[in-house]
């Protein structure tokens, strides 16, 4: 689904859920060109998750 949208996949970390064994909490960095396969993204990740939240967006400072 990432590649699909033209994400690229930075980091990604998984943690256990405290108190549910077997599930776990993911967190990912991602990194993209294009605003709308990002917002694409989003779209799909909120359908396929049980629960989803962005922690932060931030403008990439190349020099």
């Amino acid at each position: 689904m990432m590649s699909d949208c033209n994400l690229n996949l930075t980091k990604i970390q998984s943690l256990p859920v405290i108190k549910t064994p077997g599930k776990y909490a993911f967190f990912v960095d991602i990194t993209f060109d294009s605003i709308e396969n990002y917002k694409k993204a989003i779209k799909i990740i909120e359908l396929m998750a049980q629960e989803f939240k962005i922690l932060g967006e931030y403008k990439d400072q190349k020099l």
